[in-house]
């Protein structure tokens, strides 16, 4: 499911707050907002689409705004979070390179920030001190919040760039700027029918389909269509979990234009069918109230 992130503080568009994740397996949900989480008691898991992460106090795990997820508590020493959910568009207003280290390709990224690790030791702090100034709000807290925002996602890109020359570094830079309006466009959009060549004629972007595909996948790891299919599996997939649909109504109310398709490809992303799926995850209501 897709959760709509609303801000406490209109100019500063970042929310951060204590959460304790249940013991059973919730549904997996994305949001409009980037997201890190620094688990500071207990245990649990950290659950990204197939991946799976132990979680103990000190992890650290980072969110984007399109990979499914949700944490888990043990049961015996169950989890205490701070997150901090904050708006993609706040940082790259400073340095749109900021917003890299969330543009990953999630089959290949890890989630995970050990505790024990020098960049563990570097982002905790920073995150606590956000939790604490938008908690407080003393004089000035907005600045401070900003500042301490920016510094994580510095050290974020920095962890991403090193291993990378700079050339290269310098063209997934230009990639991601050319094709964030495309994704923004398919976050809204992916129910249509929409070929790449048409979306690139919608947006006026100035560049040719096929040098949009090519940045596309450098960018993303995923090529037009298949980034396209795997925004349709998630609705499908939020649709089975929370709605008594019938599986043609899933089918084409995630975009699908053919039940085979449907059928074909969401048997091969999750491993079973719909209706296996419907039965496995199946929650009793739609869940109203935004969860980390």
């Amino acid at each position: 499911m897709r959760l709509q992130i609303t801000y406490e503080h209109p100019a500063v568009p970042v929310n951060a707050f204590l959460w304790t994740p249940r013991t059973s397996l919730e549904p997996l949900h994305v949001h409009t907002s980037l997201e890190l989480g620094l688990c500071v008691s207990g245990g649990g898991w950290f659950h990204f689409g197939a991946k799976r992460y132990r979680a103990a106090a000190g992890d650290i795990f980072v969110v984007n705004n399109r990979e499914l997820h949700i944490a888990q508590s043990d049961e015996t020493d169950p989890s205490t979070y701070i997150f901090l959910n904050f708006d993609p568009n706040y940082i790259a207003a400073e340095d749109v390179q900021l917003l890299l280290p969330y543009a990953y390709y999630p089959d290949r990224f890890d989630n995970h920030i050990p505790r024990d690790t020098p960049l563990a030791g570097q982002l905790a702090p920073l995150i606590r001190s956000i939790w604490e100034e938008l908690k407080e709000r003393r004089q000035g807290y907005g600045s401070m919040v900003k500042s301490a925002l920016l510094q994580l996602s510095v050290l974020l890109l920095r962890r991403d760039a090193e291993p990378l020359a700079s050339a290269h570094w310098r063209q997934l830079v230009q990639d991601f700027e050319k094709i964030q309006p495309v994704l923004t466009f398919l976050e809204e959009r992916f129910r249509e029918p929409l070929e790449l060549k048409a979306v690139v004629e919608r947006l006026r972007l100035g560049i040719s389909a096929s040098r949009l595909s090519h940045a596309f996948k450098e960018a993303t790891g995923k090529t037009y269509k298949e980034y396209v299919r795997q925004l349709r599996l998630n609705e499908a997939k939020r649709l089975l979990m929370t709605t008594e649909q019938d599986m043609l109504d899933v089918c084409f109310a995630s975009g699908f234009q053919s039940a085979a398709t449907f059928y074909r490809v969401f048997q091969a992303d999750a491993g079973m069918s719909p209706a296996q799926y419907r039965e496995r995850h199946r929650v009793p209501a739609i869940i109203e109230n935004p969860v980390p």
